[in-house]
């Protein structure tokens, strides 16, 4: 079909106002911050209706179209970066709320919702919905939690599984797929409450190669009763590792974290704005740089939080257990920072709504993550392989941004390591590109567990694991025989 026939047939669909292929627009959707190679699409359709998604995804398999799936466009790891062309189908004007439930605690949200609507939304109510630290406020809460972003509520067993509930998607084929109580032709908030169904997992981490999600039901949590922030210092990371263990080990806490003098500036950097778009405009900033010479290599976070029911008989005990395991590990706990002013106000604001940790961004314009899951044991080994993979690449060790999350009370550990340049600087950028790929490589030999393949990761990832691969491919050919859903992503090429 040709492109003039196409463009009428999808402006049938969604409005002629919707279907957008002027080049200047086109081009604001070919690149992100991210190292992916950028690829253009053809045409833009903007969607409100999960019908409008069906009629397109029916149209593409008829004329053969790619379609790359756009919730937010805030993945920024390029994987809406369409590699071969044809239509981004944007979602980010269905941004409806359907339900709240209180009784089931369930929320059931749209693509366009976002972590700042759904989470003041929720608020308001006396509620709150397990966001990833340092997300972008406007990202998409279904892609998010479809992408596997770790929430910072992680370390609890309640928190940290299943916050997926029932899920509606449309399938490569256009026909609508639906799991847990909708599946069955019921609704959550049945008798049972959501369901929680293990079939949703073919569709995360997928990148929207497998099916495209309209409707997702996600756990929510009342709002916490009298929390407390604590921080405890430590000068490199292997001191960390002990305390970790033991902390987690006993159910300390809600949230709990370890982050780098780097990345902790970054946060209380008041000259800094959390930017709005990436790559950020780069911002010096004194301040930041006196920062993180103040603060301690590293601090563990730890923040305790009282349930609806006897709130302080369970923040004391807790509150009394961490004080006296730091007193038996013979390490310092406070609960301030004495070189900033309210440090403990402003981490616990970020409990809630943790943007801050963006601020990041201002410091180069872009940060390059690698990010990755280890077991614990493990973290220094790969912590002294990328620096020294930085110091041969004359990377400065200093302007590494780290955070690491336990989950599962430890039983893992995600992991973010942050390198950072300047976007525009073609020649800066070449440089840490280099160090970016040989480190992720690195990091793969050495144990590192990347499990979301963005970009070359992808490669990297699959190519090790041939049986796997193959049967990814073979249930792709199954349910998406035309190849039209995001075809480039994974180790989904054209053939």
């Amino acid at each position: 079909m040709q492109a003039k026939t196409l463009k009428q047939e999808l402006e049938n669909i969604a409005g002629q106002s919707n279907v957008i292929d002027d080049e200047n627009i086109l081009k604001q959707y070919s690149q992100d911050q991210s190292f992916v190679a950028p690829g253009k699409p053809d045409m833009v359709v903007f969607v409100e209706s999960v019908e409008q998604i069906q009629k397109v995804v029916k149209l593409a398999n008829k004329t053969l179209t790619p379609v790359t799936p756009y919730s937010s466009g805030k993945n920024l790891h390029g994987a809406t970066i369409p590699e071969h062309g044809g239509l981004i189908l944007n979602m980010s004007r269905m941004k409806k709320i359907l339900e709240i439930n209180t009784e089931d605690w369930f929320a059931i949200v749209e693509p366009g919702v976002t972590y700042r609507q759904l989470q003041d939304t929720l608020s308001r109510q006396g509620y709150r919905v397990m966001v990833p630290y340092g997300i972008v406020p406007e990202r998409s809460v279904l892609s998010s939690y479809l992408e596997r972003d770790p929430v910072l509520a992680s370390p609890s067993f309640e928190n940290g599984n299943s916050l997926i509930l029932d899920t509606e998607l449309v399938l490569p084929d256009g026909e609508l797929f639906r799991t847990g109580n909708w599946a069955t032709g019921g609704r959550p908030g049945a008798p049972n409450g959501p369901i929680r169904n293990t079939i949703y997992r073919l569709w995360t981490g997928a990148q929207g190669t497998l099916g495209i999600l309209t409707k997702m039901g996600v756990q929510i949590e009342p709002l916490p009763k009298a929390g407390k922030i604590f921080f405890i210092p430590f000068q490199n990371l292997s001191e960390a590792i002990e305390p970790i263990k033991k902390i987690q080990g006993k159910e300390i806490g809600t949230e709990c974290f370890l982050i780098n003098s780097f990345n902790l500036a970054a946060v209380f950097t008041e000259e800094w704005e959390i930017p709005e778009t990436f790559p950020a405009a780069i911002s010096a900033s004194p301040e930041f740089d006196k920062a993180r010479q103040l603060l301690p290599p590293w601090t563990l976070i730890i923040c305790i939080n009282g349930p609806l029911r006897r709130t302080e008989e369970k923040t004391a005990y807790e509150t009394e257990a961490l004080k006296d395991l730091c007193n038996v590990l013979k390490i310092d706990i406070y609960e301030s920072l004495p070189d900033i002013p309210e440090a403990e106000v402003t981490m616990l604001a970020e409990m809630l709504r943790p943007w801050k940790a963006l601020k990041k961004f201002n410091y180069k314009g872009s940060v390059h993550d690698l990010t990755f899951k280890a077991p614990l044991n493990r973290l220094t080994k790969l912590d002294k392989t990328l620096q020294d993979l930085a110091q041969a690449h004359g990377y400065p060790l200093a302007d590494i941004g780290i955070f690491l999350l336990p989950l599962e009370r430890a039983r893992a550990i995600h992991c973010e390591f942050d390198l950072h340049c300047a976007h525009s600087d073609k020649r800066e950028k070449e440089k840490v590109k280099a160090l970016w790929l040989q480190a992720s490589s690195s990091l793969i030999n050495s144990g590192a567990y990347f499990d979301r393949p963005y970009g070359p990761w992808a490669e990297m990832i699959y190519s090790r694991a041939s049986n796997y691969t193959s049967m990814l491919k073979k249930l792709k050919s199954e349910i998406d025989p035309n190849n039209i859903l995001n075809p480039g992503k994974l180790c989904f090429g054209v053939t």
